[in-house]
């Protein structure tokens, strides 16, 4: 039977799409079905098709921070853009679409003289995604910016939910699978752009400095309370190890690069690797930050 997805006014689909080319692992097998979705009504005659065919589905911004399977994604990947691009902005309280990048967030916040979010330069990824996983840096989060998070669910319902209303962790939020995260409120302060601009450089040099190049998903592992899990995998002499063509970054321990050729499996692989070791040699259970989509 054919899918009504193609016929989707407002959606870009492709079949059968190479997922490798859309993650910064350059890692993962086929989507079935890729759509780029680029409103909210076609968000939710998307959601309807999917309801209807009863096809999984997974949501990815960047491709950042995500595994995929080699045997590839069974259902439909969304990528939202478009409408979901969308900045406004009154006075320092920024109203984004989820699939802004965490980047070109930070070049209008420089424009116009609005500071606080500058610990998240250098993070990739898109905010939607930022949102989901609390992402931060250098001691704080996202969720310390965040006013409303605005969601939609799997009947295309939209609810707005403030920062109250979600639990943020670290590394994560309560924001479940069945909703479908499609803005953020975020609340800055009043600055001058010299010097917002000089702080996001101070932190990209200090990124830049401890995070290897090559094809990787970022920090593999959360930081376990107290401790770093790039120093624990160092001290349990991991840097180099490897799997096929991943291998642990010799520049920082806790990143897995993928040399040009490693295959999901072998990241999985040494992941575990990594894991039983680190918690042999120091008793401390290491927790993935990656997601693996399959």
């Amino acid at each position: 039977m054919k899918s009504g997805l193609p016929r989707v006014p407002g959606v870009k689909v492709r079949m059968n799409e190479e997922l490798s080319v859309h993650t910064s692992f350059h890692i993962g097998g086929r989507a079935r079905y890729f759509l780029e979705v680029y409103s909210k009504r076609a968000l939710v005659r998307v959601l309807k098709v999917i309801a209807n065919e009863k096809l999984p589905y997974y949501v990815i911004g960047c491709g950042t921070n995500v595994l995929v399977a080699d045997s590839g994604l069974p259902g439909a990947v969304l990528r939202l853009g478009g409408a979901f691009k969308r900045m406004n902005r009154h006075g320092n309280v920024f109203r984004c679409g989820a699939g802004v990048a965490i980047e070109n967030f930070l070049d209008e916040a420089v424009r116009v003289g609005s500071r606080g979010a500058e610990f998240l330069a250098g993070i990739p990824g898109t905010l939607g995604g930022a949102v989901k996983g609390n992402a931060g840096a250098f001691g704080r989060s996202i969720a310390d910016l965040i006013d409303r998070v605005f969601l939609m669910d799997e009947q295309g319902a939209e609810t707005v939910r403030t920062r109250n209303e979600i639990a943020f962790t670290y590394r994560s939020s309560d924001i479940g699978n069945g909703y479908i995260i499609t803005g953020v409120s975020m609340r800055l302060r009043k600055g001058t752009s010299r010097a917002i601009r000089q702080s996001i450089e101070r932190n990209l040099a200090a990124r830049q400095k401890r995070q290897p190049d090559g094809y990787s998903a970022g920090s593999f592992f959360k930081n376990p309370p107290g401790r770093a899990a790039g120093e624990l995998i160092e001290i349990c002499g991991l840097k180099g190890a490897s799997v096929g063509d991943a291998e642990v970054s010799r520049k920082h321990g806790n990143y897995i690069i993928n040399k040009g050729h490693a295959r999901a499996v072998d990241v999985l692989a040494l992941a575990e690797m990594i894991r039983k070791t680190v918690r042999m040699q120091t008793g401390i259970e290491l927790e993935a930050e990656v997601r693996l989509l399959r």
